[in-house]
């Protein structure tokens, strides 16, 4: 297992994950791994040292022993983080990402208590050597966001890294988007201004929007609404972009391929800290996208794609 100290901060609705540890609330935490429950009053995350005898096995055997932890925490001091009723099994481990399969019982949950639950599940199994993200379904459908977009894979840096200060659940931003015109061969530029949550990136915001479509109809959507965003990140500048297989679907709305590419690259690249886009489809960059545009690259912007505004 890797070996992590931080702690974790996840506000909602000006809630605070403040990340406690096992029972001595005034001392120096124990060296991780961790297992993280939450609090007698439901309101934060506490966490105790994991078993050094659980990191024997595979990735997999290690996040069902967690999550069999997470269901059933040995002091009354602690709350499960999953609740009552609902259920979970570790579906897939593969290439750092793992997939959770929860039953309907994960829709009737109240909004405090999925965001508690997902940061004690994440936090714990992104220990594990072989899981960095983990993915929550219900059967085999991805958990969406309120406005309908897919959650995607989290990992710990989702979960804001303080202790004890602050911070605004919301904020607001001004966002330049770029959608298809009307026949598909070239960006239409639309301004938006939204109201987000603090946690999330830039970057994932941007791509979260560009998957819920253009405000109006004088542009049309470029990304596919069922493809998947599985990790975002921005390194030295480059913005690491991966999708699933959806992102693949020819032809959609009739956009150009180089549209859908530009339409992507330049929404992301009006973030100062994005010079380029780099796109891989299940975390391969190997792809010839609309048998014409091969991905194995970075992509620069390109304003000479963007109709003039009117």
């Amino acid at each position: 297992m890797k070996k992590k100290h931080k702690s974790v901060l996840w506000i909602f609705i000006c809630i605070l994950l403040c990340t406690g540890c096992s029972a001595d609330s005034g001392k120096e935490a124990e060296k991780g791994p961790y297992v993280y429950y939450i609090n007698e009053k439901g309101t934060s995350l506490v966490r105790t040292a994991w078993d050094s005898s659980l990191t024997e096995g595979s990735a997999k055997e290690q996040a069902e022993e967690a999550m069999e932890l997470l269901s059933s925490p040995a002091s009354d001091i602690y709350k499960s983080a999953v609740p009552e009723g609902v259920e979970a099994a570790v579906e897939r481990i593969e290439k750092g990402y793992a997939d959770l399969s929860f039953n309907e019982a994960y829709r009737n949950m109240k909004k405090k208590d999925e965001v508690l639950m997902q940061a004690a599940i994440v936090q714990t199994l992104v220990q594990i050597e072989g899981i960095d993200r983990v993915g929550f379904f219900i059967g085999e459908e991805p958990v969406r966001n309120e406005d309908g977009t897919s959650a995607g894979y989290m990992t710990e840096d989702d979960f804001v890294q303080n202790i004890g200060s602050a911070l605004h659940s919301y904020q607001k931003a001004e966002l330049k988007l770029y959608f298809s015109n009307i026949e598909g061969n070239a960006l239409a530029e639309q301004t938006v201004n939204v109201r987000y949550n603090s946690n999330t990136s830039l970057e994932k915001l941007i791509v979260e929007q560009l998957l819920k479509g253009p405000k109006d109809d004088s542009c049309l959507q470029t990304l596919p609404t069922d493809a998947v965003l599985l990790g975002i990140s921005v390194k030295a500048g480059i913005c690491y972009v991966n999708f699933d297989e959806g992102f693949l679907v020819q032809g959609y709305n009739n956009a150009e391929p180089e549209t859908v590419i530009y339409s992507l690259v330049n929404s992301l690249t009006e973030s100062e800290s994005v010079r380029e886009v780099q796109i891989s489809i299940n975390g391969e960059s190997d792809v010839l996208f609309g048998n014409s545009i091969d991905l194995s690259k970075p992509f620069s912007r390109n304003m000479e794609i963007v109709e003039e505004t009117k």
